[in-house]
């Protein structure tokens, strides 16, 4: 395994036990001094192979004993997750699964039944038999871990090929901040209900299937067009794919500028060809979009999620739905953006839906949320698997 790079969204400190407002036990410790409950796994070289283990909820100025006993090895790994902060690992590699586990081995995760964690590394020391590691709000990319001695007892794509590359602003994989423009405005009204002001012949080229990639037909939901120097494209979601067309390529400008009178949510066959892919991120050039209003049967339910949301207690975090994107900020500012769409079903998850399911487009991880309330005031989403609602309030 080697090292990777810095993450963005928690810092962790590395203290002194007896710094700790709250009491830890003997072994390696976890405390929250964040905002969110984080949901930690670790890895660590067991008997016989690597190991990894999850998940502990731990809720905000709490700690967690993930090990117990004098700690015999000076490397362990670790990964933590919350509702709206975005965790980047180091190149180590740890399977995990969705419900608790202990999983021993870390190869060959997917053909086992489970999913792969980038895991980042804990140093504890060469004679540290107990070890605390802290998760603080950081809210970017932090300067450096800062590490104390621990207690030591007597005797831690960029889509390039069309246009231009993505940004990280609405979930693009290079660097860069959100968007600074989207065209359309999204409304609680669903789109079968907008009026069309688009000619269904602007929608359709002349391209011939397969010029520029593997020719594709698929239903889709359409984001929208976002406007920003060096970055203009629209784009669909399909899946847990997000297919983006940019301007001044092979498409042609007749039907990008139809696209942007489309409202955003509305299903369309989008018929295309493949260019290029990284993630969940393709490039395409777009050959025809055929709008198909009335075909969506979360219609109604996906327009009453648009729009700014903050959620209530701290009130420290914010979100904003546009089209099948999540936008999160904390106190005012950006932290993380994830894909969605809505299921009847999650994951095997036992009870009725709808389910509103997360997709990290860094990692491809998903996180079922059931949708107990969606209203005109409130929006009450229950994560699967960690039981817990979180409330959200509409701004105004």
């Amino acid at each position: 395994m080697n090292r990777g790079w810095p993450f963005q969204g928690v810092l962790v400190q590395l203290v002194l036990w007896f710094c700790l407002s709250v009491d830890a036990e003997a072994g390696l410790n976890i405390c929250n001094e964040t905002d969110l409950v984080q949901t930690v796994a670790i890895g660590f070289k067991g008997e016989t192979n690597w190991t990894s283990e999850g998940w502990w909820n731990i809720d905000p100025d709490d700690c967690a004993t993930v090990l117990g006993g004098d700690l015999d090895k000076r490397y362990y790994y670790y990964y933590a997750e919350s509702d709206a902060a975005s965790f980047q690992g180091q190149d180590y590699q740890f399977c995990a699964d969705d419900e608790v586990f202990t999983i021993v081995g870390d190869t060959d995760c997917e053909s086992r039944g489970f999913e792969t964690l980038s895991m980042r590394e804990i140093d504890t020391g060469e004679t540290a038999t107990d070890f605390t590691l802290t998760l603080v709000d950081d809210g970017g990319a932090p300067d450096s871990e800062s590490k104390v001695a621990p207690k030591i007892e007597d005797g831690g794509p960029t889509t390039g090929g069309i246009g231009t590359g993505g940004s990280r602003g609405p979930g693009g994989p290079a660097d860069g901040q959100p968007v600074n423009e989207v065209v359309q405005d999204t409304t609680i009204v669903p789109p079968e209900e907008s009026e069309m002001t688009v000619l269904p012949e602007d929608l359709i080229t002349d391209l011939a299937e397969g010029r520029h990639g593997k020719g594709f037909e698929t239903i889709a939901l359409f984001q929208g067009c976002e406007l920003a120097e060096g970055r203009d494209f629209c784009s669909f979601h399909a899946g847990e794919w997000k297919m983006r067309v940019f301007y001044r390529g092979p498409t042609p400008d007749t039907l990008m500028y139809a696209l942007e009178e489309l409202p955003v949510n509305m299903p369309v066959l989008l018929k295309g060809d493949m260019v290029e892919t990284h993630g969940n991120f393709a490039a395409i050039v777009v050959r025809g979009v055929v709008p198909k209003p009335g075909e969506d049967e979360n219609s109604r339910l996906r327009a009453m999620l648009q729009g700014d949301w903050r959620e209530q207690g701290t009130g420290h975090w914010e979100m904003t739905v546009l089209g099948s994107e999540i936008y999160y900020r904390q106190d005012g500012d950006f932290s993380t953006s994830r894909f969605f769409r809505i299921q009847e079903i999650c994951d095997g998850s036992g009870g009725e839906g709808p389910f509103l399911v997360q997709i990290n487009s860094e990692t491809n991880r998903r996180t079922c949320y059931r949708i107990a309330r969606a209203d005109s005031t409130a929006l009450e989403l229950t994560d699967v698997r960690r039981g817990r609602t979180t409330v959200y309030q509409r701004m105004r």
